[in-house]
């Protein structure tokens, strides 16, 4: 398997990358003993990972409603316009914008998958008019309310098949 670049993955690798998924905050000690390599054999591997962009980060799974009041919605949006200009503004406008926690730009009936967290129907009203406004260039947005969330993401399937 080979990963950006020249990086070929073996199956040390994909059990590293799978065991930093399912706990980021694993010490370098315990991940070398689940993978059945030396602690400077892991730590290197690691580091190599990082360097080569396959490990773009690590992040702490968030009850958010824990945290604070919580609507999520995504939104399926179409654009008026597919000129790549109009698309790299609204893609900017997307990175920017706190509420919006995830945008993918797709293909199909509609340009944009989009998931936005705010703290009530109110405040996603207003976010709505921010993104309707003419010179982004949206021709349609629907959007769902998410009543619950099955399986929320955890990392992606690694294994050689």
């Amino acid at each position: 398997m080979k990963a950006r670049g020249d990086l070929k993955l073996d199956r040390l690798d994909l059990k590293i990358l799978a065991e930093l998924q399912a706990d980021s905050t694993i010490t370098y000690r315990a991940l070398s003993e689940r993978v059945a390599l030396s602690s400077s054999a892991c730590v290197s591997r690691v580091k190599q990972l990082e360097e080569a962009g396959v490990i773009t980060g690590y992040h702490a799974a968030i009850a958010v409603g824990r945290v604070k009041p919580t609507l999520v919605m995504m939104a399926e949006i179409a654009m008026a316009s597919h000129q790549v200009e109009d698309l790299d503004r609204f893609d900017l406008l997307l990175s920017r914008t706190p509420e919006v926690v995830e945008a993918l730009r797709v293909n199909g009936p509609f340009d944009y998958l989009v998931r936005i967290m705010v703290a009530t129907v109110e405040e996603w009203h207003e976010f709505a008019k921010r993104l309707l406004l003419p010179e982004y260039r949206v021709q349609k947005m629907i959007t769902h309310v998410v009543m619950q969330e099955v399986k929320p993401f955890r990392g992606y399937p690694l294994s050689l098949k």
